[in-house]
């Protein structure tokens, strides 16, 4: 599953970064600072699967930069310092909303999440 990773906090992005290079299955595609690196870049990266996206962020948030995609065909776990972005959250189909500083048994619950939903989708 191709990664990416978005998010304007350095340590934060590092903590994701490692645990996506060590977790079976994902493969890190590359890591932006911010929503606008991403978006110029989007296009010309492998398909992506999932993205560990930030909301604040300077420029543009990560809404912004789901807004800039008509259909969204990963999946979007956020994780952000807010908990106030929750409800909106929801609206863009996350599959989860991670509060920092991460914790890395939420990343690895986030993960299951998504591999039960793969298996429920190959069994269709």
């Amino acid at each position: 599953m191709n990664c990416i990773i978005i998010d304007d906090d350095k340590l934060s992005r590092r903590v994701v970064e490692e645990f996506v290079t060590k977790t079976e299955g994902l493969v890190l595609i590359n890591s932006y600072e911010n929503a606008v690196d991403a978006i110029n870049a989007f296009n010309e990266e492998a398909d992506i699967d999932l993205i560990f996206l930030d909301i604040e962020m300077p420029n543009e948030n990560g809404f912004d930069l789901l807004n800039k995609y008509k259909d969204i065909n990963f999946k979007v776990i956020f994780v952000t310092a807010y908990d106030a972005y929750a409800l909106k959250a929801i609206k863009y189909s996350a599959l989860d909303y991670l509060l920092k500083p991460v914790d890395k048994r939420e990343l690895i619950a986030a993960v299951e999440k998504l591999d039960a939903l793969e298996s429920q989708k190959a069994q269709l």
